[in-house]
């Protein structure tokens, strides 16, 4: 049983809001024992995973707590804006949509947290939006959903918990290079 041992004071006044970077990456189910940290606060190892990154804004990452009859559950939803619609974001974003997911979601003060960790989490919606002025909107807002056992785990460092950012080589018109089997090529 947990007991109520002390209260909290004001944090110091450089804390900074939103979110800088989402980093997506495929779900594979993992077994317990091969994500390593203290669940609901650090993640400190994961198996060996590709990343991809994506300049946002209008970011937000929620998570609420559940208590009910069926114990505790904690719901995490991240949303996010990708601006310009171009036919290659749209062709990643309809494959990822057919896919569960991971996310790591970059605070603009630098600290790392992971949505979907156990579970994996879906993505609900993807919308492509154009506003009626130029100065409106034109890209995706996007949103994935997930539940947890557990809050979402911080990360201190990317490369030492086991992931690196991988980039597609774009060629100048935008398209993926793609191999001869139709695969793209992926620097890591």
């Amino acid at each position: 049983m947990a007991i109520l041992t002390s209260g909290r004071s004001e944090p110091c006044l450089d804390n900074v809001g939103g979110i800088k970077r989402v980093y997506l990456f495929k779900y594979e189910d993992y077994t317990h024992t091969q994500i390593v940290g203290v669940k609901g606060s650090t993640l400190t190892s994961f198996p060996g995973t590709a990343i991809y990154g994506y300049e946002c804004v209008l970011a937000t990452f929620e998570e609420t707590i559940n208590n009910d009859v069926d114990g505790i559950s904690v719901d995490q939803t991240l949303k996010f804006t990708l601006t310009k619609q171009e036919l290659l974001t749209t062709r990643k974003l309809e494959d990822l949509r057919k896919i569960d997911v991971r996310y790591i979601v970059q605070y603009n003060n630098g600290k790392y947290r992971i949505g979907g960790l156990f579970n994996g989490a879906e993505i609900t919606e993807i919308k492509a939006v154009s506003g009626g002025n130029k100065a409106d909107l034109n890209g995706y807002q996007i949103t994935i959903n997930s539940e947890e056992e557990y809050a979402a785990a911080f990360i201190d460092d990317l490369d030492a918990t086991g992931f690196s950012e991988s980039l597609i080589l774009l060629l100048e018109d935008l398209d993926a290079l793609l191999l001869e089997n139709s695969d793209e090529l992926i620097l890591e």
